[in-house]
Formats: structure tokens, C-alpha cells, sequence
């Protein structure tokens, strides 16, 4: 031991330490390494079987894709008759909707010709009656000027019965679309 105090070693504390170290390597081992490694290894095992379910699944892809393939053919075959009938059957819906859109578009062509008819006479008086408004406002302007308050009111009661006169004379326009 003597030798040791010639290092300059303490053969206690060296004691101490070493009870430390194997203290402190279990404590490590039991509560930090042991579970470590538990999971390690059922990581590991969770890999293996993911490996394995990967092939049974790929197994099963396979298998799904011939099977996918015999039913698309099927499908197709029935696809087809159910396209051909589709086809006759909008051919003949077709038809159909034509003459009633014939019939149809010829019935709305006359009534727009109606609605049309009513719209340009209703539009005729509207222009009629802007057109008295209008030369009353221009007669009253031209003669403001020129004549007195009782003069120019005749002479503007005067023109408004001959524009509406000659309005009248004219009538709505007899011309149809």
C-alpha cells in the first residue's frame, strides 16, 4: 500500500472511488443500458415483422392486380354493351328532344312576335308623349322672349294641339316585325 502513497495515491480514496464507479455501472446497467436494450430488441423484432407483413402485403398486391385485371376486362366487355345501349337510346332521346325543341322554339317566336308588337306601341306613346313634352318646352323657349305671359301661353297651347294633331294624324306606326 505503501507504494501506492508513493504515486500519490490515496489506497481509501482509490477504495471509494472504485466502490463509486461499480455503483454508479450498476445503476447505469439496471436503469439506462437494460431497458436500452430491451428496446432495442423489440424495435428489432417490430422491424422483422414489418418485413414480414411487407411481403404478405406485396403477396397480396400481386394477387390483387391479376384480379384487378380479370375484372377490368369483365368491365370492359360490360362497359361496352352498356355504352351501345346508351348510345341508341340518347339517339333516339335525341330525336325526340329535337321536334320538341322545333315546336318549342317556333311557339316562343310567336309570342316574342306578341310581346315585341305590344312593346313598340307601348314605346310608341312613350315617344309620342316625350315629343309633345319636348316641343312644349322648345315653344316655350323660343317664344319666352318675344311675347308677353298671356300671349305666349296661347301660342304654346296653340303648337302643343298641332304637334299633337299631326301625332295623332301619323298614328303608331302600322308596320309589323
Amino acid at each position: 500500500m505503501e507504494s501506492l502513497g508513493k504515486l500519490g495515491l490515496d489506497p481509501i480514496h482509490l477504495a471509494a472511488q472504485v466502490v463509486n464507479f461499480l455503483i454508479i455501472g450498476w445503476i447505469i446497467w439496471r436503469f439506462l443500458l437494460k431497458p436500452l436494450l430491451a428496446t432495442m430488441n423489440a424495435r428489432r423484432e417490430k422491424i422483422a415483422q414489418g418485413l414480414a407483413d411487407t411481403e404478405k402485403a406485396k403477396m397480396a398486391l400481386e394477387n390483387a392486380a391479376r384480379e384487378r385485371e380479370k375484372i377490368l376486362q369483365e368491365a370492359s366487355a360490360e362497359s361496352f354493351r352498356i355504352l351501345q345501349a346508351a348510345r341508341d337510346e340518347a339517339e333516339r332521346l335525341r330525336s325526340a328532344s329535337l321536334q320538341k325543341a322545333g315546336r318549342d322554339a317556333e311557339r316562343m317566336i310567336e309570342e316574342a312576335r306578341g310581346v315585341i308588337a305590344l312593346e313598340r306601341r307601348d314605346m310608341e306613346k312613350a315617344v309620342q308623349g316625350l315629343s309633345l313634352r319636348l316641343s312644349g318646352r322648345i315653344l316655350e323657349k323660343v317664344v319666352s322672349d318675344l311675347f308677353g305671359e298671356e300671349e305666349r301661353s296661347r301660342i304654346v297651347a296653340r303648337g302643343l294641339e298641332r304637334v299633337g294633331a299631326e301625332i295623332a294624324a301619323t298614328g303608331p306606326s302600322s308596320e309589323t316585325p
